[in-house]
């Protein structure tokens, strides 16, 4: 019998990127159809924005210094030439003692600097009596405050949201380059595993992983094209394996990861010409975890508790393929917890806001539990150097969600 050596989380992550290929395919697709893709070029805008300098009331364009000291006992006159149009360039020039009509989101005629707000003046035959004096670009928004021309909008591997294609919008950028979702295979195994919605004998479980690990890879923008549910059977899983590296990028085996005599995944991995570059991580849990690459897919064995399964998915998988990276916080420890020197131990914690304050509950559990990833709120890593936490020490959670 074989047994695994284990490395590092750390160790793990730089062994899958050294063998990543440098180009991630890519494609380009419509504005609309972008949310939530990961973007593979910088976006530069090709415009001002605003592209003129723009009113924020409706009222009139005036010289601010013209109208300094303007009140309703002391207004000021000025002759009106005219009303801008919404949508058209304002072609006149705004001489001394003048001013102009300019709706909201309109364009300034040049020679003007500041906007008077249309109840702060009145209509007399072909003058306009400002009631109220404005400084200098008030109610104004002047050209290329917001974006200017040239300027780096949107990193390259952002993901985009939706206030990312508002402002792609602004500039008229219709079309992005994105990478090409990855696409997943999910092959669960086991003799005791059936699918849902079938009545449980004595000894069978369901099927946990293969929607737990679809629910992740969607979460993450991935996209799953196929599921398997196969007994502890060499040969069926060989053949399975075989059919997912066809139509997928990443391939997660769940189960049979492990050294004892039906843990077949390495085997079937060997039957279709995988190299198995990892087989054991100092994690806990999570150990049992096996890392291939066949026909330049990516192949997982997941270990088969639910536990296990999604914290390696959640420190291995989603940083590294989905481009994820979960939200982190702090809060006082409410007790002491242990880990597990050598070992990056993962524990399940719920937080409670408590005078003001964050406090962290671990939960303890077993790997092969599913109740505490619903019940918990994030998880506290423990270092492979530490022997574990005090009660009220600050510690950081990864947040769940």
């Amino acid at each position: 019998m074989n047994f695994f050596k284990t490395i590092s989380l750390d160790e793990a992550v730089n062994e899958i990127k050294n063998r990543l290929e440098k180009d991630r395919k890519t494609e380009e697709i419509y504005l609309w159809e972008s949310l939530n893709r990961v973007l593979s070029e910088e976006i530069v805008s090709s415009i001002d924005l605003p592209s003129f300098n723009r009113s924020t009331v409706d009222g009139y364009a005036v010289k601010a210094k013209e109208v300094s000291g303007a009140s309703e006992f002391s207004p000021i006159p000025l002759t009106y030439i005219g009303e801008g149009e919404m949508g058209e360039a304002t072609n006149l020039l705004l001489k001394s003692g003048e001013c102009m009509y300019i709706p909201t989101g309109g364009m300034l005629p040049e020679g003007s600097d500041a906007m008077v707000m249309i109840e702060d003046c009145e209509s007399l035959a072909d003058e306009i009596l400002i009631n109220r004096g404005v400084s200098e670009l008030s109610n104004v928004i002047l050209k290329g405050t917001e974006v200017k021309k040239g300027e780096i909008l949107i990193k390259k591997g952002e993901v985009l949201k939706s206030s990312h294609i508002g402002v792609l919008s602004s500039i008229g950028k219709d079309r992005v380059k994105v990478y090409k979702k990855l696409k997943f295979s999910i092959i669960s195994t086991g003799d005791e595993i059936v699918g849902l919605g079938k009545d449980l004998k004595l000894g069978e479980v369901y099927d946990i992983n293969t929607h737990i690990f679809s629910a992740l890879i969607k979460e993450g923008f991935g996209e799953v094209v196929q599921t398997f549910l196969v007994r502890d059977d060499l040969e069926m899983l060989s053949k399975n394996l075989e059919s997912a590296l066809e139509k997928s990028d990443i391939v997660l085996i769940s189960g049979g990861s492990s050294v004892g005599i039906r843990d077949f995944t390495v085997r079937a991995l060997e039957d279709v010409g995988g190299e198995v570059f990892i087989h054991g991580l100092s994690l806990k849990p999570g150990k049992p975890t096996i890392v291939a690459k066949c026909k330049e897919k990516f192949v997982f064995g997941m270990p088969g508790h639910p536990q296990s399964g999604v914290t390696v998915f959640k420190a291995l998988v989603e940083p590294i393929f989905l481009n994820r990276e979960r939200v982190k916080i702090y809060g006082e420890l409410a007790q002491n917890i242990y880990g597990d020197p050598g070992k990056r131990c993962f524990i399940n914690a719920k937080l409670e806001v408590e005078n003001g304050n964050i406090k962290i509950y671990p939960l303890t559990s077993k790997s092969s539990m599913i109740r505490p990833v619903l019940d918990s709120d994030g998880i506290i890593s423990i270092p492979e150097y530490k022997e574990g936490f005090y009660k009220g020490e600050i510690v950081e959670v990864i947040l769940n969600d």
